[in-house]
Formats: C-alpha cells, sequence, structure tokens
C-alpha cells in the first residue's frame, strides 16, 4: 500500500488533502466532555485511478468525509473517542465507488508520579483502491475496490518519573486484518500480527533523552500456501530524541531487524534499520521538516519481503492570517526479495516512487477552509508492468464549528 505510506510519511503536513488550517471551536458539555465535529467534502480528477502502467483510465472522484471527536480531558488524565468515514463517488467509473469507517478510543492515565498507562483501540473498514495492494500492476482482474477490516489495540505501561533520569516502558500490541471480499485473490493475504516490546530511557539533559529498544512480532496468515509466509521479527535498537529549543525537535533510532520465516523455503532478513525525523521551525510562521526510514516489511503480492527506504522533506509556511501552503516531498525505495517478475523469470523487482504534493490553503472564515491541491506520483520498477504515473489535482471545503 505505496499510497498510504505517503499520505503518512508527516504528521503535521501529511501528502493528503486532509492537510488543513481549519480552527474548530468544540462544543463543551456540561459534563466536561468537548466535541468537535469536522466535514471534509470536495472533488478531485485522478488521469490514472487503476495505477497502470499503459491504456491508462482517468476520473472525476467526489469525496464526503465526516468525522467526529470527543475529548474528557482533566488536566492529567484523558478520554478520547473518534468516530469518521469517507465515501468516493467516481464520475467515469461507478463501479470504484468506496464507503469506509472507523472507531477508535484512546486514553492517557496517571497513578501517581511514576506510573503512567496509555490505551488505544481502533476498529476500521477500509478499501484497496483497484491497481493498489494486493492488485498492484493488475487493477483489471476485480471489477470493485477490495475491501477489508482493521482491529488495533495498544498498551504501554511506562514506570518512572518524568522528572527522573531514567524511567522504562513495556508494550503490547495487537492488529489483525481481514479482507472480506475476491477470495479468490484475497484469502492468503488476512493476517494476525502481535507485538511486544520494551524500551529504557535515559535523560542527557532536560531535552534529550537517549534510548534503547527491544520489541519482537509474530504475523501469523489465516492460510497460507505451499510455502509459509509466517513469520517472527525481531529489533535491537538505539536512539536519541531531543527538542533542544523551541525551534528544533526530532527523534532518531538505528540498530539490526531480523525477520525469520517459519518456513525454511523462504529467504530470512537480517540487516540495518532506523527511523528518524527532525522538525525546525525557524519562524512562529514556518516549518520544515525531514523524515527518514529504512525497514522490512511484508509485501501485498509475490515475494518474500521487501526492504523498504524512505526519505521525506515538507514545508508549511503560513503567508498570512488567512493563506498556508503546504510543500511535501518523498522518495520511497522498494527492494523484493524472493519476487518472480509477471512473467515468473525470477529477475526480482526493485522500486523507485517518487512523489510531490502541494497545497493553498484559503481560511475563508475560522470555521470553513478552501484547498486546492496537486499530487504527482511517479513509480520506476524493474517489473515493467509495475511502472507508472499518476496526476492529482483537487479542490476541498473543510467545515468545523
Amino acid at each position: 500500500m505505496k499510497n498510504k505510506i505517503i499520505l503518512c510519511l508527516f504528521s503535521g503536513a501529511v501528502f493528503s488533502s486532509d492537510v488543513t488550517a481549519v480552527q474548530p471551536e468544540a462544543y463543551t458539555t456540561d459534563s466536561g466532555i468537548a466535541i468537535t465535529p469536522i466535514i471534509n467534502t470536495g472533488y478531485k480528477y485522478n488521469n490514472n485511478i487503476f495505477s497502470q502502467s499503459s491504456n491508462t483510465t482517468g476520473s472525476g472522484i467526489y469525496t464526503l468525509a465526516p468525522a467526529a471527536s470527543f475529548l474528557l480531558d482533566d488536566g492529567i488524565n484523558n478520554y478520547k473517542f473518534d468516530l469518521g468515514g469517507e465515501s468516493g463517488t467516481y464520475v467515469d467509473s461507478s463501479d470504484d465507488d468506496y464507503l469506509t469507517g472507523y472507531i477508535g478510543f484512546k486514553t492517557h492515565l496517571e497513578a501517581g508520579s511514576r506510573n503512567r498507562f496509555d490505551v488505544a483501540l481502533k476498529l476500521d473498514s477500509q478499501v484497496e483502491p483497484r491497481g493498489t495492494g494486493i492488485t498492484e500492476g493488475l487493477g483489471d482482474i476485480v471489477d470493485a475496490p477490495i475491501q477489508y477490516t482493521g482491529q488495533f489495540g495498544q498498551l504501554i505501561y511506562g514506570y518512572g518519573s518524568l522528572a527522573s533520569s531514567a524511567r522504562i516502558d513495556f508494550l503490547g500490541s495487537y492488529y489483525s486484518k481481514r479482507y472480506t471480499n475476491f477470495t479468490e485473490y484475497t484469502e492468503y493475504r488476512s493476517y494476525d500480527e502481535s507485538t511486544l516490546g520494551s524500551t529504557l530511557f535515559y535523560t542527557t539533559n532536560a531535552n534529550t533523552d537517549a534510548f534503547f529498544r527491544i520489541k519482537g512480532s509474530t504475523i501469523r496468515y489465516d492460510k497460507n500456501q505451499l510455502v509459509s509466509r509466517d513469520s517472527d521479527v525481531y529489533f535491537v535498537l538505539l536512539g536519541v530524541k531531543w527538542e533542544a529549543t523551541a525551534l528544533t525537535s526530532g527523534s532518531f533510532e538505528i540498530g539490526q531487524e531480523q525477520k525469520k520465516f517459519v518456513d525454511s523455503n523462504r529467504e530470512d532478513f537480517k540487516g540495518v534499520s532506523w527511523e528518524g525525523h527532525v522538525d525546525w521551525k525557524p519562524l512562529t510562521y514556518t516549518a520544515l521538516s525531514l523524515v527518514t526510514s529504512r525497514a522490512a516489511k511484508d509485501p501485498d503480492g509475490r515475494g518474500d519481503y521487501i526492504i523498504e527506504s524512505i526519505y521525506g522533506a515538507s514545508w508549511k509556511h503560513e503567508w498570512n492570517e488567512k493563506v498556508t501552503t503546504n510543500m511535501n516531498y518523498s522518495f520511497i525505495n522498494d527492494d523484493y526479495s524472493g519476487y518472480l517478475d509477471t512473467d515468473y523469470s525470477g529477475n526480482g523487482r526493485d522500486d523507485k516512487t517518487n512523489n510531490i504534493y502541494v497545497d493553498v490553503i484559503y481560511e475563508l472564515q475560522r470555521w470553513v477552509d478552501v484547498t486546492l491541491f496537486v499530487e504527482y506520483t511517479d513509480n520506476d520498477s524493474t517489473d515493467e508492468i509495475m511502472i507508472y504515473d499518476t496526476s492529482i489535482v483537487g479542490l476541498d471545503f473543510t467545515f468545523s464549528l
């Protein structure tokens, strides 16, 4: 799901028309619950909706995405409930219309100065547009988007005062992905992933933490073909997290990842993995971000694993009280192991993806934003059927209280 990776690169300025400068005003009930509804609606034109290398198909797409959050915060503990959805209506390809939704819950609890609990739960129903994910390069083998549900749960327990020189976190998480249609293509792709981990933090000064992280995951598929895709993944990482000044913050961790398959017929991975980001705000109205990561992950289609390296940069600038722009660029290198070409020649696969996203946000009112955006993606691959480029132009309106 390369497009989703691009969309999630930056937390403050993502590769999506969801970037908004709207300033929602919450409605607070007598019991102290802050309710914040937001509605995003718009139109975009995608000149290659199936991510095809040739004989491309374009279409306009109308979108509607309502969402609401409910927050109860006493200054120390907080509880947040989120729900939302999105519908997409294709002008020239009604078979690709979609409806997605999610429900999520998060809470932060502190039992004294030394004990902290963070809980996150999420249930969502999503789609893979034709030509992405399982149908990458083969968007015409199905006649509608592939649908799946996801369940996520995570608990982090932190021990040690935040004012002390050392503290430790323990993590446990679970994710389940279940495809719900086109079983002839999806029955071997539903899986569960369970993760346990721990991070030891050491404060070197008031604004910098060094940390040592270990974690392990088990990935188990509901069904396997002749060669099992089940695997165990382990990380051992060293890192540093800093907020040197009010202008600069970031984190970086690097170490070793090992991915070991249950079936010896698949090739194991053992190599360097890293993840990092730097945020720089030289002025109150401008911000720059850099991100990078490298890790092995499971492919949606053929292959044993992908070594994925990501590099990205973003710039957000507020020109005045009404106008904000976002410019984002990413480069993704996906190196496949155990991959057979479309003609099953066994030559492997290496993808290089460049993505550029630019938008202009105009604050029509405090509660209304208008966003004009363009996005261009170019994917070059050693497998010719995976070579494609897409251009998207769109206009969004975001409404809040």
